[in-house]
């Protein structure tokens, strides 16, 4: 593991034991925060029904939406929606994020709907899952 890995890591240590939630820019199409590996490119996978997009963010793997991680299929997945509220006061340090709605895989008594987030404001609300909404994929750090 080279040194700037190790310091990435030593860092992110220190700011979670702290209580600190931003850890920072991975250099490889990821950023960290709270513990969890976020796409860079918030926009890269699009606008989709909540079907498509629990499942579109399975395939996606190193070499796809800029990323350079090693990740796997079946690596990344739909952030619940508390993960996804959070993630919203670091919207800036992310890329292509669009003030929009964002899916979230946490569901409503409704089966019908889903929750999401409005990234202009951090607001929660629900949207039929036959509706279109962008998706943000994360997945456990390392």
């Amino acid at each position: 593991m080279n040194k700037l890995a190790i310091g990435i890591m030593v860092v992110c240590s220190l700011m979670v034991t702290s209580g600190a939630a931003w850890c920072g820019n991975n250099g490889n199409g990821t950023l960290t925060v709270n513990g969890l590996v976020w796409l860079k490119d918030a926009g890269c996978l699009g606008y989709m029904k909540w079907d498509s997009a629990m499942s579109r963010p399975k395939s996606l793997a190193h070499g796809q939406c800029g990323l350079t991680d090693n990740s796997k299929i079946g690596d990344w997945r739909l952030p619940t929606v508390d993960e996804l509220k959070a993630i919203s006061a670091y919207k800036g340090q992310f890329k292509n994020v669009q003030i929009n709605y964002y899916w979230s895989s946490s569901t409503c008594t409704r089966k019908t709907f889903a929750w999401r987030v409005y990234m202009g404001t951090g607001d929660v609300d629900y949207d039929s899952k036959d509706f279109n909404n962008y998706v943000w994929p994360v997945r456990a750090g390392q």
